[in-house]
Protein backbone atom coordinates (compact mmCIF):
# COMPACT_ATOMS: atom_id res chain seq x y z
CA UNK A 1 0.00 0.00 0.00
CA UNK A 2 1.49 3.10 -1.06
CA UNK A 3 1.61 6.25 1.53
CA UNK A 4 -1.22 8.74 -0.80
CA UNK A 5 -3.74 4.90 -0.39
CA UNK A 6 -3.09 4.98 3.41
CA UNK A 7 -3.54 8.63 3.52
CA UNK A 8 -6.62 8.62 2.35
CA UNK A 9 -7.93 5.25 3.64
CA UNK A 10 -7.00 7.31 6.89
CA UNK A 11 -8.93 10.20 5.81
CA UNK A 12 -12.34 8.09 5.31
CA UNK A 13 -11.67 6.36 8.47
CA UNK A 14 -11.51 10.39 10.11
CA UNK A 15 -14.74 10.84 8.16
CA UNK A 16 -16.38 8.22 10.02
CA UNK A 17 -15.25 8.71 13.28
CA UNK A 18 -16.38 12.66 12.74
CA UNK A 19 -20.10 11.82 10.96
CA UNK A 20 -21.01 9.48 13.84
CA UNK A 21 -19.78 12.42 16.37
CA UNK A 22 -21.69 14.98 14.78
CA UNK A 23 -24.68 12.42 14.29
CA UNK A 24 -24.71 12.41 18.18
CA UNK A 25 -24.32 15.89 18.48
CA UNK A 26 -26.98 17.19 16.11
CA UNK A 27 -29.05 14.44 17.49
CA UNK A 28 -28.78 14.93 20.93
CA UNK A 29 -31.49 18.77 21.35
CA UNK A 30 -34.31 15.59 19.51
CA UNK A 31 -35.59 14.33 23.40
CA UNK A 32 -36.11 17.03 25.40
CA UNK A 33 -32.73 18.60 25.07
CA UNK A 34 -31.32 14.91 26.68
CA UNK A 35 -32.61 16.64 29.66
CA UNK A 36 -33.85 13.04 30.64
CA UNK A 37 -31.85 10.06 32.56
CA UNK A 38 -32.61 7.95 29.62
CA UNK A 39 -31.29 10.58 27.02
CA UNK A 40 -27.96 11.52 28.71
CA UNK A 41 -27.36 8.06 29.88
CA UNK A 42 -27.84 6.95 25.85
CA UNK A 43 -25.53 10.02 24.95
CA UNK A 44 -23.18 8.45 27.26
CA UNK A 45 -23.30 4.78 25.98
CA UNK A 46 -22.99 5.96 22.43
CA UNK A 47 -19.99 8.44 23.19
CA UNK A 48 -18.37 5.97 24.89
CA UNK A 49 -18.25 3.28 22.67
CA UNK A 50 -16.72 6.12 20.13
CA UNK A 51 -14.30 6.99 22.36
CA UNK A 52 -13.29 3.32 22.44
CA UNK A 53 -13.24 2.82 18.82
CA UNK A 54 -10.96 5.73 18.38
CA UNK A 55 -8.76 4.60 21.32
CA UNK A 56 -8.47 1.19 19.66
CA UNK A 57 -7.17 2.82 16.67
CA UNK A 58 -4.74 4.93 17.84
CA UNK A 59 -3.05 1.48 19.92
CA UNK A 60 -3.18 0.31 16.48
CA UNK A 61 -1.80 2.85 14.22
CA UNK A 62 0.27 4.65 17.29
CA UNK A 63 1.56 7.46 14.65
CA UNK A 64 -2.01 8.91 13.58
CA UNK A 65 -2.43 10.90 16.31
CA UNK A 66 -0.43 13.95 16.78
CA UNK A 67 -2.69 16.34 17.94
CA UNK A 68 -2.37 17.00 21.43
CA UNK A 69 -3.82 18.54 24.03
CA UNK A 70 -1.98 20.39 26.34
CA UNK A 71 -1.25 18.93 29.73
CA UNK A 72 -2.88 21.60 32.19
CA UNK A 73 -6.17 21.31 30.34
CA UNK A 74 -6.12 17.89 31.04
CA UNK A 75 -4.72 17.89 34.53
CA UNK A 76 -7.20 20.40 35.42
CA UNK A 77 -10.10 18.90 34.52
CA UNK A 78 -8.98 15.37 35.48
CA UNK A 79 -8.83 16.96 39.06
CA UNK A 80 -12.14 18.08 38.97
CA UNK A 81 -13.32 14.68 38.17
CA UNK A 82 -11.10 12.56 40.37
CA UNK A 83 -12.15 15.15 43.79
CA UNK A 84 -16.05 14.22 42.40
CA UNK A 85 -14.76 10.53 42.99
CA UNK A 86 -13.65 11.57 46.17
CA UNK A 87 -16.69 13.39 47.24
CA UNK A 88 -18.72 9.66 46.88
CA UNK A 89 -15.98 7.91 48.57
CA UNK A 90 -16.57 6.13 51.84
CA UNK A 91 -12.91 5.98 52.89
CA UNK A 92 -12.39 10.07 53.52
CA UNK A 93 -11.67 11.04 56.96
CA UNK A 94 -14.60 11.65 59.13
CA UNK A 95 -13.73 14.90 59.66
CA UNK A 96 -14.64 15.72 56.08
CA UNK A 97 -17.28 13.85 55.84
CA UNK A 98 -20.98 16.01 56.40
CA UNK A 99 -22.76 16.03 59.16
CA UNK A 100 -26.11 14.67 58.08
CA UNK A 101 -24.32 11.39 57.72
CA UNK A 102 -23.85 10.91 61.27
CA UNK A 103 -27.50 12.06 62.16
CA UNK A 104 -29.04 9.74 59.40
CA UNK A 105 -26.87 7.02 60.92
CA UNK A 106 -28.19 7.55 64.49
CA UNK A 107 -31.38 7.62 63.19
CA UNK A 108 -31.45 4.67 61.78
CA UNK A 109 -29.83 2.96 65.08
CA UNK A 110 -32.24 4.02 66.73
CA UNK A 111 -35.38 2.67 64.50
CA UNK A 112 -33.72 -0.67 64.48
CA UNK A 113 -32.94 -0.75 68.34
CA UNK A 114 -37.17 0.21 68.27
CA UNK A 115 -37.64 -2.04 65.54
CA UNK A 116 -36.02 -5.15 67.81
CA UNK A 117 -37.32 -4.15 71.06
CA UNK A 118 -40.88 -4.15 69.66
CA UNK A 119 -40.72 -7.50 68.39
CA UNK A 120 -38.88 -8.72 71.48
CA UNK A 121 -41.72 -7.36 73.90
CA UNK A 122 -39.50 -5.75 76.10
CA UNK A 123 -39.38 -2.69 77.82
CA UNK A 124 -37.76 0.94 76.31
CA UNK A 125 -35.77 1.46 79.13
CA UNK A 126 -33.49 -1.15 77.99
CA UNK A 127 -32.90 1.12 74.84
CA UNK A 128 -30.04 1.88 75.56
CA UNK A 129 -27.93 -0.71 76.28
CA UNK A 130 -29.29 -2.32 73.14
CA UNK A 131 -26.47 -2.94 70.64
CA UNK A 132 -27.51 -3.28 66.85
CA UNK A 133 -25.05 -4.89 64.53
CA UNK A 134 -25.18 -3.30 60.92
CA UNK A 135 -26.81 -0.11 62.10
CA UNK A 136 -23.86 2.34 61.01
CA UNK A 137 -24.13 4.12 57.58
CA UNK A 138 -21.01 5.10 55.96
CA UNK A 139 -20.43 8.68 55.55
CA UNK A 140 -19.14 10.79 52.84
CA UNK A 141 -18.40 14.25 51.29
CA UNK A 142 -21.69 14.86 48.76
CA UNK A 143 -25.02 14.36 50.61
CA UNK A 144 -25.72 12.74 47.21
CA UNK A 145 -23.65 9.93 46.27
CA UNK A 146 -25.87 8.43 43.67
CA UNK A 147 -26.20 12.17 41.96
CA UNK A 148 -22.77 12.95 42.06
CA UNK A 149 -22.16 9.23 40.00
CA UNK A 150 -24.46 10.49 37.47
CA UNK A 151 -22.80 14.29 37.16
CA UNK A 152 -19.75 12.67 36.97
CA UNK A 153 -20.59 10.62 34.11
CA UNK A 154 -22.03 13.82 32.13
CA UNK A 155 -18.75 15.59 33.00
CA UNK A 156 -16.93 12.83 31.21
CA UNK A 157 -19.15 12.71 28.50
CA UNK A 158 -18.32 15.92 27.63
CA UNK A 159 -14.89 15.99 28.18
CA UNK A 160 -14.85 13.11 25.51
CA UNK A 161 -16.97 14.64 23.03
CA UNK A 162 -14.32 17.63 23.26
CA UNK A 163 -11.48 15.48 22.78
CA UNK A 164 -12.96 13.14 19.79
CA UNK A 165 -13.67 16.41 18.12
CA UNK A 166 -10.02 18.45 18.79
CA UNK A 167 -8.60 15.32 17.26
CA UNK A 168 -11.00 15.02 14.42
CA UNK A 169 -10.83 18.57 13.22
CA UNK A 170 -7.23 19.07 12.78
CA UNK A 171 -7.68 19.83 9.27
CA UNK A 172 -9.70 23.04 7.91
CA UNK A 173 -12.37 21.13 5.94
CA UNK A 174 -12.74 18.53 9.02
CA UNK A 175 -13.80 21.94 11.20
CA UNK A 176 -15.62 23.69 8.62
CA UNK A 177 -17.58 20.31 8.87
CA UNK A 178 -18.19 20.67 12.65
CA UNK A 179 -19.35 24.24 11.97
CA UNK A 180 -21.67 23.59 9.13
CA UNK A 181 -23.32 20.43 10.89
CA UNK A 182 -23.98 22.41 13.95
CA UNK A 183 -25.02 25.94 11.84
CA UNK A 184 -27.75 23.53 9.93
CA UNK A 185 -28.70 21.45 12.84
CA UNK A 186 -29.52 25.40 14.74
CA UNK A 187 -31.57 26.09 11.27
CA UNK A 188 -33.37 23.06 11.45
CA UNK A 189 -34.42 22.73 14.98
CA UNK A 190 -34.96 27.15 14.55
CA UNK A 191 -37.53 26.65 11.81
CA UNK A 192 -39.76 23.98 13.84
CA UNK A 193 -39.69 26.32 16.77
CA UNK A 194 -40.77 28.84 14.62
CA UNK A 195 -43.26 26.64 13.10
CA UNK A 196 -44.57 25.57 16.61
CA UNK A 197 -44.79 28.86 18.03
CA UNK A 198 -47.10 30.58 14.94
CA UNK A 199 -48.97 27.66 14.43
CA UNK A 200 -50.12 27.31 17.88
CA UNK A 201 -48.58 23.80 18.97
CA UNK A 202 -48.77 22.25 21.71
CA UNK A 203 -45.80 20.00 20.92
CA UNK A 204 -42.58 19.27 20.49
CA UNK A 205 -41.68 16.88 17.96
CA UNK A 206 -43.60 13.76 19.60
CA UNK A 207 -43.34 15.22 23.29
CA UNK A 208 -46.54 16.89 23.92
CA UNK A 209 -45.87 19.86 26.50
CA UNK A 210 -47.72 23.08 27.45
CA UNK A 211 -46.81 26.23 26.59
CA UNK A 212 -44.99 25.29 23.06
CA UNK A 213 -46.77 27.93 21.48
CA UNK A 214 -46.10 31.27 24.03
CA UNK A 215 -42.05 31.30 22.90
CA UNK A 216 -39.41 29.59 20.76
CA UNK A 217 -38.25 26.45 22.41
CA UNK A 218 -37.79 24.12 19.84
CA UNK A 219 -37.34 20.60 20.75
CA UNK A 220 -36.06 22.19 24.25
CA UNK A 221 -38.33 22.18 27.37
CA UNK A 222 -36.73 25.03 28.45
CA UNK A 223 -36.50 28.56 26.27
CA UNK A 224 -33.43 29.90 27.87
CA UNK A 225 -31.54 26.54 27.30
CA UNK A 226 -32.74 26.95 23.32
CA UNK A 227 -32.13 30.15 23.24
CA UNK A 228 -28.07 29.49 24.15
CA UNK A 229 -28.40 26.41 21.62
CA UNK A 230 -29.65 29.03 19.08
CA UNK A 231 -26.78 31.22 20.15
CA UNK A 232 -23.91 28.34 19.30
CA UNK A 233 -25.22 27.39 16.22
CA UNK A 234 -25.65 31.36 15.24
CA UNK A 235 -21.76 31.66 15.84
CA UNK A 236 -20.83 28.96 13.67
CA UNK A 237 -23.55 30.37 10.88
CA UNK A 238 -21.71 33.72 11.31
CA UNK A 239 -18.26 32.86 10.68
CA UNK A 240 -19.20 30.39 7.65
CA UNK A 241 -20.83 33.56 6.10
CA UNK A 242 -18.12 35.62 6.74
CA UNK A 243 -15.50 33.27 5.68
CA UNK A 244 -17.51 32.15 2.62
CA UNK A 245 -17.54 36.10 1.61
CA UNK A 246 -13.80 36.94 2.98
CA UNK A 247 -12.45 34.07 1.34
CA UNK A 248 -9.51 35.23 -1.06
CA UNK A 249 -9.02 34.22 -4.92
CA UNK A 250 -5.68 33.96 -6.77
CA UNK A 251 -5.42 37.23 -8.55
CA UNK A 252 -3.96 35.65 -11.75
CA UNK A 253 -7.36 34.33 -12.36
CA UNK A 254 -9.72 37.34 -11.33
CA UNK A 255 -11.27 39.34 -13.82
CA UNK A 256 -11.15 42.88 -13.27
CA UNK A 257 -15.01 43.62 -12.10
CA UNK A 258 -16.49 47.17 -11.71
CA UNK A 259 -18.37 48.39 -7.84
CA UNK A 260 -21.58 47.65 -9.65
CA UNK A 261 -20.22 44.44 -10.14
CA UNK A 262 -18.80 43.29 -7.21
CA UNK A 263 -22.14 44.36 -5.31
CA UNK A 264 -24.16 42.33 -7.43
CA UNK A 265 -22.13 39.32 -6.91
CA UNK A 266 -22.16 39.95 -3.05
CA UNK A 267 -25.81 39.87 -3.05
CA UNK A 268 -25.78 37.23 -5.21
CA UNK A 269 -23.66 35.34 -2.43
CA UNK A 270 -24.78 36.40 0.28
CA UNK A 271 -28.73 36.21 0.61
CA UNK A 272 -28.98 32.82 1.11
CA UNK A 273 -26.99 32.79 4.26
CA UNK A 274 -28.43 35.87 5.13
CA UNK A 275 -32.09 34.55 5.33
CA UNK A 276 -30.28 31.26 7.35
CA UNK A 277 -29.16 34.06 10.28
CA UNK A 278 -32.16 35.80 9.71
CA UNK A 279 -34.68 32.99 10.82
CA UNK A 280 -32.43 31.78 13.50
CA UNK A 281 -32.03 35.32 14.95
CA UNK A 282 -35.69 35.52 15.08
CA UNK A 283 -36.21 32.27 16.38
CA UNK A 284 -33.37 32.94 19.54
CA UNK A 285 -35.97 36.44 19.70
CA UNK A 286 -38.95 34.99 20.02
CA UNK A 287 -37.33 32.50 22.91
CA UNK A 288 -37.83 35.79 25.09
CA UNK A 289 -35.10 34.80 26.63
CA UNK A 290 -33.24 37.88 28.11
CA UNK A 291 -30.36 36.46 29.29
CA UNK A 292 -29.79 34.12 26.39
CA UNK A 293 -30.15 37.58 23.60
CA UNK A 294 -27.44 39.13 26.20
CA UNK A 295 -25.18 36.38 26.14
CA UNK A 296 -25.74 36.14 22.27
CA UNK A 297 -24.63 39.49 21.87
CA UNK A 298 -21.63 39.59 23.79
CA UNK A 299 -20.56 36.79 21.70
CA UNK A 300 -21.39 38.38 18.14
CA UNK A 301 -19.92 41.20 19.47
CA UNK A 302 -16.42 39.45 20.56
CA UNK A 303 -16.81 37.47 16.88
CA UNK A 304 -16.83 41.11 15.55
CA UNK A 305 -13.87 42.25 17.44
CA UNK A 306 -11.71 39.10 16.39
CA UNK A 307 -12.77 39.79 12.62
CA UNK A 308 -12.00 43.46 12.11
CA UNK A 309 -8.86 43.06 14.56
CA UNK A 310 -7.80 39.99 11.80
CA UNK A 311 -9.75 41.69 8.98
CA UNK A 312 -7.90 44.79 8.37
CA UNK A 313 -5.93 43.41 5.48
CA UNK A 314 -9.03 42.51 3.21
CA UNK A 315 -11.12 45.51 4.95
CA UNK A 316 -13.03 45.41 2.39
CA UNK A 317 -14.60 42.26 2.14
CA UNK A 318 -14.81 42.23 5.88
CA UNK A 319 -16.70 45.52 6.03
CA UNK A 320 -19.25 44.38 4.12
CA UNK A 321 -19.94 40.74 5.36
CA UNK A 322 -20.23 42.60 9.02
CA UNK A 323 -22.41 45.23 7.96
CA UNK A 324 -25.07 42.49 5.92
CA UNK A 325 -24.83 40.79 9.02
CA UNK A 326 -25.45 43.88 11.34
CA UNK A 327 -28.01 44.83 9.25
CA UNK A 328 -29.60 40.82 9.43
CA UNK A 329 -29.56 41.52 13.41
CA UNK A 330 -30.90 44.56 13.56
CA UNK A 331 -33.91 43.58 11.05
CA UNK A 332 -34.92 40.54 12.98
CA UNK A 333 -34.97 42.55 16.27
CA UNK A 334 -37.15 45.12 15.40
CA UNK A 335 -39.64 42.40 13.60
CA UNK A 336 -39.54 40.25 16.81
CA UNK A 337 -38.33 42.26 19.74
CA UNK A 338 -41.87 43.38 21.21
CA UNK A 339 -42.14 40.68 24.19
CA UNK A 340 -38.22 40.76 24.32
CA UNK A 341 -38.64 44.37 25.46
CA UNK A 342 -41.54 44.31 28.25
CA UNK A 343 -39.51 41.61 29.90
CA UNK A 344 -36.71 43.11 29.96
CA UNK A 345 -38.63 46.11 31.57
CA UNK A 346 -40.02 43.43 33.85
CA UNK A 347 -36.31 42.67 35.20
CA UNK A 348 -35.86 44.41 38.33
CA UNK A 349 -39.76 42.59 39.15
CA UNK A 350 -37.98 39.32 38.30
CA UNK A 351 -34.85 39.90 40.43
CA UNK A 352 -35.21 39.39 44.29
CA UNK A 353 -35.88 36.43 44.36
CA UNK A 354 -33.40 34.97 41.77
CA UNK A 355 -30.87 37.28 43.97
CA UNK A 356 -32.42 35.78 47.27
CA UNK A 357 -31.19 32.32 45.99
CA UNK A 358 -27.47 33.63 44.68
CA UNK A 359 -27.22 35.01 48.83
CA UNK A 360 -28.19 31.95 50.04
CA UNK A 361 -26.30 29.77 48.03
CA UNK A 362 -23.00 31.83 48.47
CA UNK A 363 -23.27 31.72 52.27
CA UNK A 364 -23.72 28.20 51.96
CA UNK A 365 -20.45 27.88 50.31
CA UNK A 366 -18.63 29.82 52.72
CA UNK A 367 -19.68 27.02 55.16
CA UNK A 368 -17.85 24.05 53.14
CA UNK A 369 -15.62 26.44 50.43
CA UNK A 370 -12.91 23.63 50.27
CA UNK A 371 -15.12 20.50 49.97
CA UNK A 372 -18.48 20.99 48.74
CA UNK A 373 -21.32 19.31 49.32
CA UNK A 374 -20.89 17.31 46.33
CA UNK A 375 -20.89 17.37 42.30
CA UNK A 376 -24.90 17.04 41.49
CA UNK A 377 -26.12 17.61 44.60
CA UNK A 378 -27.72 20.83 44.91
CA UNK A 379 -31.18 19.94 44.95
CA UNK A 380 -30.53 17.96 47.92
CA UNK A 381 -28.61 19.86 49.82
CA UNK A 382 -29.72 23.36 49.34
CA UNK A 383 -33.01 22.34 51.25
CA UNK A 384 -30.89 22.74 54.07
CA UNK A 385 -31.02 26.47 53.93
CA UNK A 386 -33.23 27.81 51.86
CA UNK A 387 -35.67 29.75 53.89
CA UNK A 388 -39.55 31.21 53.91
CA UNK A 389 -38.43 33.82 51.36
CA UNK A 390 -38.73 31.41 48.54
CA UNK A 391 -41.70 29.93 47.90
CA UNK A 392 -40.89 28.20 44.71
CA UNK A 393 -38.98 25.19 44.14
CA UNK A 394 -34.96 25.52 43.25
CA UNK A 395 -33.45 22.43 41.83
CA UNK A 396 -30.72 24.63 40.30
CA UNK A 397 -28.92 27.83 41.64
CA UNK A 398 -29.51 29.61 38.09
CA UNK A 399 -26.01 30.32 37.83
CA UNK A 400 -23.60 27.87 36.86
CA UNK A 401 -20.56 29.20 37.99
CA UNK A 402 -21.71 29.76 42.31
CA UNK A 403 -23.62 26.13 41.74
CA UNK A 404 -20.20 24.51 41.06
CA UNK A 405 -18.31 25.92 43.66
CA UNK A 406 -21.14 25.35 46.18
CA UNK A 407 -20.79 21.61 44.63
CA UNK A 408 -17.41 20.87 44.73
CA UNK A 409 -15.66 23.17 46.59
CA UNK A 410 -13.36 26.28 45.57
CA UNK A 411 -10.38 24.29 44.77
CA UNK A 412 -11.53 21.50 42.18
CA UNK A 413 -14.56 24.42 41.33
CA UNK A 414 -11.37 26.46 40.22
CA UNK A 415 -9.62 23.51 38.37
CA UNK A 416 -13.12 22.89 36.08
CA UNK A 417 -13.14 26.61 35.26
CA UNK A 418 -9.58 27.09 34.67
CA UNK A 419 -9.69 23.84 32.31
CA UNK A 420 -12.04 25.28 30.24
CA UNK A 421 -10.44 28.69 30.59
CA UNK A 422 -7.56 27.49 28.97
CA UNK A 423 -9.36 26.23 25.99
CA UNK A 424 -10.40 29.95 25.49
CA UNK A 425 -7.16 31.44 25.62
CA UNK A 426 -5.82 28.59 23.12
CA UNK A 427 -8.55 30.20 20.87
CA UNK A 428 -7.60 33.69 21.71
CA UNK A 429 -3.92 32.81 20.66
CA UNK A 430 -5.14 31.05 17.54
CA UNK A 431 -6.78 34.48 16.87
CA UNK A 432 -3.91 35.82 16.86
CA UNK A 433 -1.46 34.13 15.69
CA UNK A 434 -3.05 31.86 12.90
CA UNK A 435 -2.23 33.10 9.54
CA UNK A 436 -5.62 31.47 8.02
CA UNK A 437 -8.37 29.85 9.35
CA UNK A 438 -8.30 32.14 12.31
CA UNK A 439 -12.25 32.23 12.10
CA UNK A 440 -12.20 29.10 13.54
CA UNK A 441 -10.11 29.67 16.96
CA UNK A 442 -12.45 33.37 16.69
CA UNK A 443 -16.05 31.52 17.26
CA UNK A 444 -14.43 29.05 20.12
CA UNK A 445 -13.51 32.44 21.94
CA UNK A 446 -16.97 33.86 21.24
CA UNK A 447 -18.78 30.42 22.26
CA UNK A 448 -16.81 30.23 25.21
CA UNK A 449 -17.75 34.33 26.23
CA UNK A 450 -21.24 33.58 25.00
CA UNK A 451 -21.82 30.54 27.71
CA UNK A 452 -19.85 32.13 30.13
CA UNK A 453 -21.94 35.06 30.79
CA UNK A 454 -25.37 33.06 30.06
CA UNK A 455 -24.01 30.80 33.33
CA UNK A 456 -24.39 33.94 35.23
CA UNK A 457 -28.02 33.89 34.98
CA UNK A 458 -29.02 30.37 34.31
CA UNK A 459 -28.78 26.67 33.73
CA UNK A 460 -28.25 26.05 30.40
CA UNK A 461 -24.95 25.08 30.12
CA UNK A 462 -26.15 21.52 32.69
CA UNK A 463 -28.71 20.87 29.40
CA UNK A 464 -26.66 17.99 28.03
CA UNK A 465 -27.62 18.94 24.39
CA UNK A 466 -25.84 22.89 25.12
CA UNK A 467 -23.06 21.13 26.92
CA UNK A 468 -22.84 18.40 23.92
CA UNK A 469 -22.81 20.98 21.57
CA UNK A 470 -20.68 23.57 23.01
CA UNK A 471 -17.85 20.64 23.73
CA UNK A 472 -18.02 19.93 19.85
CA UNK A 473 -17.68 23.10 18.43
CA UNK A 474 -14.81 23.85 21.11
CA UNK A 475 -12.91 21.12 20.30
CA UNK A 476 -12.69 22.13 16.76
CA UNK A 477 -12.21 25.62 17.73
CA UNK A 478 -8.91 23.91 19.78
CA UNK A 479 -7.55 22.35 16.90
CA UNK A 480 -7.42 24.64 14.55
CA UNK A 481 -5.66 27.03 17.18
CA UNK A 482 -2.55 25.39 16.25
CA UNK A 483 -1.18 24.06 12.85
CA UNK A 484 -0.90 19.93 12.51
CA UNK A 485 2.70 20.24 12.24
CA UNK A 486 2.92 21.88 15.77
CA UNK A 487 3.35 25.44 14.82
CA UNK A 488 1.59 28.36 13.11
CA UNK A 489 0.02 28.63 9.80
Amino acid sequence: MTAATARAKDRVVDRVFLTALLLLAVLAPLPLGSNREWSWTLCALLTGILGLAWAARALIKPGHSRHRLPWGVIGLWAAACGWVLVQVSTAVPESWQHPVWSLVSEMTHTEIARTEIASAEITSAEIPDKEVAGAEIAGRISLSPDDSITALMRLVTYGLVFFLSFQLSARAEQAQTVFRWLAGAGLIYAVFGLATYWGGLETRLWFAGEGAHQSVRGPFVNRNSFATYLGLCLLCALALFYRRQTLRRNPLYQVPRGRQQRIEEFILKAWQPLVVILLMLAALILTYSRAGFASFVVGALTLAVAARYRGQSSSQRSFWALAAAFAVTITAFFMTSEVLLERMDRVNMDAPGRFHVYSLTGAASEDNPWLGFGYGSYADSFRLYRDDVLRAHYDMAHNTWMENVFELGWPAAGALFFSIGLCALMCLRGVRRRRRDWIFPAVGLAASMLVAVHSLFDFSLQMPAVAITYACLLGAACAQSTSTRGRDR
